[in-house]
């Protein structure tokens, strides 16, 4: 059953400050719903009421974002579970598993109602690290080692397949390495990926090829489009660089120390959140990119996904431990934070 832990009373990850001091604010919950393991991948649904999450117990789960209790789990899936999506609409899910072992990877599709499955991709040789659906929902885009396939979300038909090479062969498109991390572009008819293989990658859905690479020094694991969509953040292990679309060049160059693993946009863009593989969290200010707010996570093995919920007051963390973490974006705004035994201005 799952376990709610709130996260309170000068914990080295909650504040010290009483609740007369901050009424509105609610702290930090923690829900025990991974069996112990890391969670992998969350996702809210676009209501806000649920989370879905993945990991290495093979088990996809959703859950009461209110108080964490487990609503459906499924069955034991062939693998870890590496990334799970809601649909727009909210009347789909999406999950991939897989460890690049004994053919184990897939894509699936799920009913979110009666939680059937509509369709999917098994068996596949590479584990599939990445799905994301478009932005109006008919579309969802996966990545593996090497290689993106763009599907239509109710029927599983493949639409589009932008391939990869492999480290040792000459490559004229396409990353030569994981792909990590894909965001789209608002219209749909773009989308920007970035991988292990060090780069940042422009593509044209409709030609059907990448349009730009911007070239960076270490791997990469998670990115973010600016609301104007004229800038790509992207985090890794040299800390986040941003890309302006419109010079062509590297507006910003942050060394953070520490291996960024995830990101998520926070009140309309005008924040972000970063989550590293040291298991602190950072919220930054988008239009001058200044770190507003650094705090422990109670993820001892790091954070390995962020997500936010959809009118942006709050967002999610999960990573090792089989923890989920509930914020309020107020929280790490206010003189909370700041009080934190765990946190840094």
């Amino acid at each position: 059953m799952r376990q709610a832990v709130w996260l309170l009373a000068c914990l080295p990850f909650a504040a010290c400050s009483g609740p007369a001091e901050r009424p509105h604010v609610q702290p930090p919950r923690s829900f025990a719903v991974g069996d112990s393991q890391i969670v992998k991948s969350i996702a809210f649904s676009p209501d806000g009421a649920t989370l879905i999450v993945g990991g290495q117990n093979k088990r996809i789960k959703i859950i009461n974002a209110a108080d964490g209790n487990v609503l459906w789990a499924s069955d034991p899936q062939p693998d870890a579970v590496l990334v799970v999506r809601y649909s727009p609409d909210g009347r789909l899910f999406a999950a991939t598993c897989g460890d690049n072992t004994e053919n184990t990877a897939q894509v699936v599709v799920f009913d979110t109602e009666g939680k059937a499955e509509v369709w999917g991709r098994k068996g596949l040789t590479n584990d599939v690290q990445f799905a994301e659906f478009s932005p109006d929902g008919t579309q969802l885009i996966t990545a593996n080692h090497f290689n993106i396939a763009l599907y239509a979300a109710k029927t599983g038909e493949q639409l589009k397949f932008f391939s990869g090479h492999s480290a040792d062969v000459a490559a004229p498109s396409g990353h030569v390495a994981a792909v990590t991390d894909i965001e789209f572009s608002k219209n749909g008819s773009r989308f920007f990926s970035v991988g292990w293989d060090r780069s940042v990658k422009v593509w044209d859905i409709n030609m059907g090829r990448e349009i730009k690479t911007y070239p960076e020094a270490d791997p990469i694991n998670a990115c973010l489009v600016t609301p104007g969509e004229d800038r790509i953040i992207s985090g890794g292990e040299g800390g986040i660089q941003v890309w302006n679309l419109t010079t062509d060049r590297a507006d910003t160059v942050i060394t953070t120390g520490t291996e960024i693993r995830s990101f998520c946009w926070v009140k309309s863009g005008e924040y972000f959140v970063s989550g590293d593989a040291v298991g602190l969290l950072t919220l930054w200010r988008t239009k001058d990119l200044t770190a507003v707010r650094t705090v422990e996570s109670p993820h001892h093995d790091g954070v390995w996904s962020l997500a936010s919920s959809s009118d942006g007051e709050r967002f999610a963390s999960s990573g090792g431990g089989g923890n989920v973490t509930l914020w309020d974006v107020r929280y790490l705004l206010g003189p909370a934070a700041s009080d934190s035994a765990g946190s840094k201005p």
